[in-house]
């Protein structure tokens, strides 16, 4: 019987020293000090150094446990969440499951409002955690009954065993970055990054991470990330960048937006993320979600010009399962106008 020796041209590295593992006395410890990775396959052109914060190893998956966490404990702290009162915010799902764990240490139930686009996934697992769900709609003014911040004001109004979070606006959001986030990439690199990349969402993660970063060296750029199909319809990019007569346009985003903090906001097209989002899948194994993936594309494209004296950190905010009935499905980017990604790589 013949053999065929087959040549090994990949070093697979060992498992890691079973002596850095570490033992937490409860879950809560799980929540911060997520790995940072750096980018290879996907990355041979760049000239410096590209890595990735990975926060889909919190305890819910995402980065919004670190919002969520702290802004129920600093609200105990000052008084105003009391004891027994509901948690009620509006969102995408992320920060609610945050709540959920904070709710089930200090005794809060949680509701969320959601948009009825709500993974089932994420659903399914609020549900599990114990969350409420009531269905609202993101895609209205602000002014219509049926916008989940107005849905939100309603149930606290009308009812004061309610108490509304208010998570684009509390300050303990970008603060838990600011406590977190920030001293862990700046240990992390070796007070060496020179450039934060994260997508913009409530402001919270690249805000508070952002201000702590530039504390430790005014130097660090710190660049929002954000859909051109979104980031276009309202005026973040003109404040942002102080284009001229910006002081005269309304302020539509979200109160935590540190325009003392963002240097500037690049934008990308959801068709461009998503196709990255299935190259870095196949090629470096990050399963990022997609606003991730976002910050990741621009990060790159930074780092080909960049010196190779320059450390740069993008932020993944969660993980690409969240995505596998969506944007990683290829059903339903046939079924919404992304057959072109989906004819590539499914």
């Amino acid at each position: 019987m013949s053999t065929v020796a087959l040549e090994n041209t990949v070093d697979l590295p060992d498992f890691p020293d079973p002596a850095a593992a570490r033992v937490y006395d409860d879950a809560f410890g799980l929540v911060g000090n997520t790995p940072l990775v750096r980018i290879n396959r996907v990355a041979k052109d760049a000239a410096a150094p590209v890595y990735v914060k990975l926060d889909a190893y919190n305890l819910g998956g995402s980065s919004k446990d670190r919002i969520g966490i702290n802004i129920v404990r600093e609200a105990i702290g000052s008084g105003e969440l009391k004891p027994g009162q509901r948690i009620v915010d509006f969102g995408a799902g992320n920060t609610a499951i945050g709540y959920a764990l904070a709710g089930q240490a200090t005794g809060h139930p949680v509701t969320i409002v959601a948009n009825p686009t709500l993974s089932p996934e994420k659903a399914n697992l609020l549900r599990l955690l114990g969350v409420d769900i009531v269905p609202g709609r993101s895609d209205v003014p602000a002014g219509h009954p049926d916008h989940w911040a107005a849905i939100a004001e309603r149930y606290e109004r009308e009812d004061p065993s309610n108490w509304w979070a208010r998570q684009e606006s509390a300050t303990s959001n970008p603060h838990s970055h600011a406590l977190s986030t920030g001293p862990e990439i700046w240990a992390q690199t070796g007070g060496r990054v020179t450039h934060f990349l994260a997508a913009v969402a409530t402001g919270g993660t690249v805000s508070g991470t952002g201000a702590h970063l530039k504390a430790q060296n005014p130097d660090v750029q710190v660049i929002a990330t954000d859909f051109a199909e979104k980031a276009d319809k309202t005026n973040a990019r003109a404040y942002i960048e102080r284009h001229r007569g910006f002081e005269q346009l309304e302020r539509d985003f979200p109160a935590n937006y540190d325009l003392d903090v963002l240097d500037r906001l690049e934008t990308r097209t959801k068709a461009e993320v998503i196709a990255f989002g299935w190259e870095v899948a196949r090629t470096e194994g990050l399963l990022l979600g997609t606003s991730s993936i976002l910050s990741l594309l621009v990060a790159l494209e930074i780092a080909r010009t960049a010196s190779p004296d320059d450390v740069i950190v993008s932020f993944a905010a969660d993980s690409g399962r969240d995505y596998l009935t969506r944007e990683y499905n290829a059903p339903w980017l046939r079924e919404n106008g992304f057959g072109e990604i989906a004819d590539r790589f499914a």
